[in-house]
């Protein structure tokens, strides 16, 4: 199956969320950003940031891919995602993050439901999930610098 290529950095991208969380969801049905368990949180997919082999998204591939159509539901916040190949054999990608009212509260749970269909013909497709967790958990290199401690007198290292 030949890919698509990394996720090309672009700004035309459909959000989906439940006010607990968002996700970026890019024209050929890519996550390319989200942050989980909030919207503050680490990174779980990056790769708007990272469009290299090292970033993380979560993708539908398809085979021969030739075009996309991506618009909402009218009047909700149920992103929809057309993806055709050259055979103009194509699928469909459902997303949308619940909310719903349940004994005189709003739930948000974390959930990100992303539901495939075909649309025709019989096209194949690869399903690839590089999720991150450790985003900026390593700091840059950081010089540290001796200081003299009054004290003493002596150079020490800041810890």
């Amino acid at each position: 199956m030949r890919s698509h290529g990394p996720a090309a950095p672009t700004l035309n991208l459909g959000i989906i969320g439940n006010c607990a969380y968002s996700a970026l969801i890019d024209e050929r049905g890519r996550v390319v950003w989200c942050c989980l368990p909030r919207f503050d949180g680490d990174p779980v997919f990056n790769a708007l940031l990272d469009p290299s082999e090292n970033g993380s998204l979560w993708d539908f591939e398809l085979e021969n891919f030739a075009r996309s159509e991506q618009a909402y539901e009218p009047n909700t916040a149920i992103l929809r995602t057309r993806l055709y190949d050259s055979q103009g054999q194509g699928i469909v990608i459902t997303d949308f993050a619940p909310r719903f009212f349940s004994r005189a509260r709003t739930f948000r749970p974390i959930t990100l439901v992303r539901r495939i269909a075909v649309l025709s013909g019989s096209p194949r497709m690869r399903v690839l999930v590089r999720p991150r967790f450790d985003w900026g958990r390593h700091a840059p290199h950081v010089h540290r610098a001796a200081r003299t401690s009054a004290t003493w007198g002596r150079t020490t290292r800041c810890a």
